[in-house]
């Protein structure tokens, strides 16, 4: 098998494990909305909420293996770049996942993991940056998935991590 196919293949492998995963998000979204008696296109803030803590923790298992490789410096780049260019279609999304609705947080409220937001009020504030920072994140994805060398994947990988360690310090609770 050519190294080409081996991507491709990889590449299939890994495309289909996401929408798997996309698809099972759906359909405990799509039966959230059904069991809350919600009307099709308005979810409630526990559903949306819930819907992005899905894609957030998807964002951070396709980011682990590139925090490995750079930390050890072994980078396979087409593993790389398969794995930046899932991060950035994700953040694409991502911010559309934050109506004003889901600005729930209450501090030192007893929270539910998995439907309770732990974004800070300030992403509401600020959403035109927050938003912003979301792009930029999707742009460093972007660009190292289309890396040619893994000094050029590791200068987008960087920033990459830097934008997603900022965002989070500036916009993430810890109650």
């Amino acid at each position: 098998m050519t190294s080409h196919m081996h991507f491709s293949v990889k590449c299939h492998r890994g495309i289909a494990s996401m929408l798997a995963g996309a698809a099972l998000a759906i359909g405990l979204f799509s039966t959230n909305l059904v069991a809350s008696g919600q009307e099709q296109g308005i979810a409630a803030p526990k559903d949306v909420i819930f819907a992005r803590k899905i894609l957030m923790a998807t964002i951070a298992n396709s980011m682990y293996p590139v925090d490995q490789m750079l930390q050890t410096g072994k980078i396979d780049l087409s593993v790389a770049r398969h794995h930046a260019d899932a991060i950035a279609g994700m953040m694409t999304a991502f911010p559309h996942l934050f109506p004003p609705s889901t600005n729930t947080w209450t501090a030192n409220a007893p929270r539910d993991a998995a439907t309770d937001t732990f974004a800070d009020p300030a992403i509401w504030l600020s959403y035109e940056f927050f938003y912003k920072e979301c792009k930029a994140a999707a742009d460093y994805a972007y660009d190292a998935s289309q890396a040619q060398t893994e000094e050029e994947f590791r200068k987008h990988a960087v920033q990459l991590r830097l934008t997603c360690d900022t965002c989070h310090a500036t916009y993430q609770k810890n109650n």
